[in-house]
This record gives C-alpha cells, structure tokens and sequence, in this order.
C-alpha cells in the first residue's frame, strides 16, 4: 500500500511539474526560437540593404529608398525560400508572396497563428530600413578617387545600413516577458563601385572584360560566315564579349514537383 500511495505521489509531482514548468518552458524556447530566427534574418536584411544602396547612384531615379527596400527585405528575406524573385513588385506590395513558417507564432497575446512582425500590416511592411552615406579621407579616399576617375564611377565611401523589426509580444501565460524589439546594423565600403543607370553599369563592366572588344557588327558578320558551316559558331549562338547585369533566377529554391525536373527560367 505505502509503495503504491508512494507511486501516486510521484505521478501528482510529475504531473505538477510538467504543468507548471516543463511545458511553459518548451513553449518559451519555441518561441526563443523563432525570435533567434527572426534576429539572423533582420542581420541579414541589413547587409541586404547596405549592398542594395552601392548599386545605383540616387540622383537617377533607379536607387531604391528606403521604404521600398522595406517591403523588399520583408518579401525576399523573411518570406518564404522557394517563394518568387519579383524585381518590379517586391519592393511594392505584400501580398507577393507569404512569410517563412518561422514568421509565425501561436504563443502571442491574440490566439490562433499571428505573424511575428509586430507592425506588419497593408501599408507597413513591418521592417523599417534606414540608410545613410558615411564619408573617408586619406589616402584611401584619394586612391578611390583615382579609380573612380578612371572607371568613371561614383565614390560616396562607406553605406550604413539599420534595420528594426517590432516582434509580436508573447502570451502572458506562456512567456512573461515584454516584446522584442530587434535593432541591427551594417556598414559596407563601397570601393566605388556603383553607377547611376544599368546602362552605365553594363558599361563599367564592358571595361573590365577584355572579350567585349569582340562584341561588334564585323565580328557579328564573320562568325555568320562561320556560321553556315559551324552552327556552334553562329552569332545567335556563340555571343562573343556578351555582357548582361540583370539576368537572376526567378526563383532560389523551387519547390519539388513530382516529374518536373525543369530549372526556373531567368528573369
């Protein structure tokens, strides 16, 4: 008898346990979790947005501001891995494509599955980027302004980058703690290479590739010659000195379709 009153106790304290601690404690480390996930991304976002600022200059009207680099960062960098790279629409609109599984909670203060950007909403991207231009001197100043005045490129030095994303506050019951607010920053030395129109950037790059000198109408019309013979060598074919910055995959990770093998075409 006592061994089993003994055998009871031990399953009430088990029980009591598990309720008061175990359980409240695998809920606070799901949820620690995700907000570990959260802060890598918001790292990620602002290295995101540093490089984003080095690629065109602003005063051209192809540099993105930061409200747009906002919803870019919220769509591409914590949506979802397979989801679709939209150039003209990630920078514009939520509804692109959903969050990552790991955007959503169900230990907040609402019940049911709440994203965990606090401020996400139609006109909010929930990811507020500010960036700014920091300046150098000396003799690495000088040096970049020799290469830019070669290559003719801008040199603005450093780009600073900060990103702040209000997380969704945990359930009382669950974590007793106050919302996250998670703060990140990224400083890139541009070294000067960026430019005002992609055109401009297809230029700066031509001169950096010494094949592009064959990209021309006479070498065009030999390799037609060639072509009749060889059809390898046919200018539709064979693009000698070709140089194209704007081809990217549509998409980063495609999701396995069962007898579709098929690589994504580029954008």
């Amino acid at each position: 008898m006592r061994a089993a009153r003994q055998t009871g106790q031990s399953m009430v304290g088990f029980l009591v346990a598990s309720m008061f601690i175990l359980i409240p404690a695998f809920i606070g480390l799901s949820f620690l979790a995700k907000t570990g996930d959260m802060k890598f991304r918001a790292d990620e976002a602002s290295r995101y947005s540093a490089w984003e600022k080095t690629v065109w200059d602003g005063g051209e009207g192809h540099a993105k501001g930061d409200l747009e680099l906002g919803w870019e960062v919220r769509n591409r960098v914590f949506g979802r891995a397979e989801g679709l790279v939209d150039s003209r629409h990630d920078k514009t609109r939520q509804e692109n494509q959903g969050l990552d599984a790991m955007a959503y909670t169900t230990y907040a203060e609402r019940r049911g599955r709440e994203v965990m950007l606090a401020d996400l909403a139609e006109s909010n991207s929930g990811v507020q980027v500010n960036t700014s231009h920091l300046a150098y001197g000396g003799v690495l100043a000088r040096l970049n302004n020799r290469a830019a005045d070669v290559l003719k490129l801008r040199d603005d030095g450093y780009q600073k980058a900060s990103v702040e994303v209000a997380l969704t506050k945990p359930s009382a019951e669950y974590l007793p703690v106050e919302s996250f607010t998670l703060k990140t920053r990224y400083v890139l030395l541009d070294d000067a290479w960026s430019a005002a129109a992609p055109d401009i950037a297809t230029e700066n790059i031509r001169r950096t590739v010494p094949t592009s000198l064959l990209d021309n109408d006479v070498i065009r019309t030999m390799q037609s010659i060639v072509g009749f013979v060889f059809d390898d060598l046919d200018p539709r074919n064979f693009e000698l000195g070709k140089v194209d910055v704007s081809v990217a995959p549509c998409q980063r990770l495609a999701p396995y379709e069962r007898g579709n093998t098929d690589a994504p075409d580029a954008c």
